[in-house]
């Protein structure tokens, strides 16, 4: 486990902040509701995805595939602008080790040269034990995104699946505490397949955390002659959570977290020389060439972007709230009424994909001649609820012949103008079948 040195400073003030926010946001989304639906849900038992309103269901996995799309993309536009600034600043990798690391500097405490000073054991059980019980709160809102958090614990205190939950939490809470308390940015070093695809995505335009070594070579002592801007204190080295020297150049294991920009900015201020010896800029600009933020391939990955929302929006808009299927009843292809008439038998499978009920009216369009059956006309269709159906359609013998394209329309009756189509065929004995029993009686 890696124990970086505390650093103060204006992007470790502004990191602190962006941290809260993140947790804020990653704790209050599993207990807000829309209309009592879950603000975000991955809801696997249920084979339901709930997402700002909005409930996807299986059928519908282009909408989770254009959703995916989009973070990818925004992932290589903003890694392609300003490097891994999504390491450095959200990844929850960062953001929980770096909160862990926080809490055990408060109970363990530190000496004034920076380094970890020796604790007394009651001061790390202490520490593990806060690990412990944050782990649990995390795990918990963690979960919260893949059951209802209200469910969960109702489940806990009703002890209804109490075994099951208390086994699932149990387990969550020990891959927090072992993730974010011990292993930390050892994950980011040696792990992450993040970092070993980033150089695909930089170029030397992009933004990354970056020593400017024409400025600070050759590195010495304050005190010495002919030298750079570097004093060579280590301190870069010190707070960095991966343990890496950034005066060696840009390196896999940086996460742009600027924990060495601060700590150099302080030096720099101590020793009355100009700030910024490591600073964000483009490996174009230690080489004295422009910096250019629009760029064939931001632009690339910024078009796409843009085009992935619209779609989602566009599909989005055009989404119809019924899913259904008509089914021909296939264990009898036909049957022959009392009165001589031909019926087929049809199950209709709908879904309603709203977050409120609807009321939907079938209607025959084809055949013209034949006539529609149904136990329940207009069906009422519970919101986010599944309704399955039988319905006959009957014709004349000799009118319909086998085969014929029979039409279901479905209008729902709060939006007439979007009607929904769905054919199947219509099965009838052949001609000569029906001779045949003419003859016979």
């Amino acid at each position: 486990m890696l124990a970086a040195r505390p650093v103060q400073g204006f992007f470790r003030s502004l990191r602190t902040r962006a941290n809260w926010i993140l947790i804020a946001i990653l704790f209050v989304v599993p207990w807000v509701r829309i209309a009592g639906e879950p603000l975000i849900l991955l809801d696997i038992p249920q084979r339901q995805f709930h997402v700002f309103g909005m409930v996807i269901f299986p059928q519908e996995l282009f909408f989770l595939w254009l959703i995916l799309v989009a973070l990818a993309l925004a992932l290589f536009f903003f890694t392609a602008l300003a490097g891994r600034v999504w390491c450095g600043w959200a990844c929850p990798q960062t953001v929980f080790s770096d909160v862990y690391a926080g809490v055990a500097r408060r109970i363990q405490g530190w000496t004034r040269a920076g380094a970890p000073r020796r604790v007394a054991r009651w001061r790390s059980v202490a520490t593990h034990a806060a690990w412990i019980a944050m782990s649990a709160v995390v795990a918990l809102h963690v979960i919260g995104y893949f059951h209802s958090v209200y469910d969960f614990l109702g489940a806990l205190a009703t002890r209804h699946w109490a075994g099951a939950s208390a086994a699932f939490w149990i387990a969550v809470t020990a891959v927090c505490y072992l993730d974010f308390g011990l292993v930390r940015q050892t994950w980011c070093k040696y792990l992450c397949p993040y970092a070993r695809f980033q150089s695909v995505l930089l170029d030397p335009e992009s933004l990354v955390v970056a020593y400017d070594a024409g400025r600070g070579e050759p590195r010495g002592k304050r005190a010495a002659r002919h030298k750079g801007d570097c004093v060579d204190c280590g301190l870069c080295v010190a707070v960095c959570p991966t343990g890496i020297d950034i005066r060696k150049g840009l390196q896999l294991e940086c996460i742009s977290c600027t924990q060495c920009i601060d700590a150099c900015n302080g030096v720099m201020a101590r020793v009355g020389r100009v700030p910024n010896l490591i600073a964000y800029r483009s490996l174009a600009a230690l080489e004295g060439r422009r910096t250019r933020l629009l760029r064939p391939r931001v632009v690339v990955y910024g078009v796409l972007l843009i085009a992935s929302c619209i779609a989602f929006a566009a599909t989005v808009a055009q989404r119809n709230p019924l899913s259904l299927e008509v089914e021909r009843n296939r264990t009898a292809l036909y049957q022959r009424m009392p009165d001589g008439r031909i019926g087929n038998s049809y199950t209709l499978h709908l879904q309603n994909r709203d977050r409120r009920q609807h009321v939907y009216r079938i209607r025959l369009e084809a055949p013209a001649s034949a006539q529609l059956v149904a136990g329940v006309n207009p069906l009422l269709i519970p919101a986010t609820g599944t309704v399955t159906a039988s319905v006959f359609v009957i014709a004349e013998a000799g009118d319909v012949e086998s085969g014929a394209p029979v039409r279901f329309v479905f209008e729902d009756l709060e939006n007439l103008d979007r009607p929904i189509v769905r054919e199947s065929t219509f099965v009838a004995p052949a001609h000569d079948e029906d001779e045949e029993e003419v003859h016979a009686g």
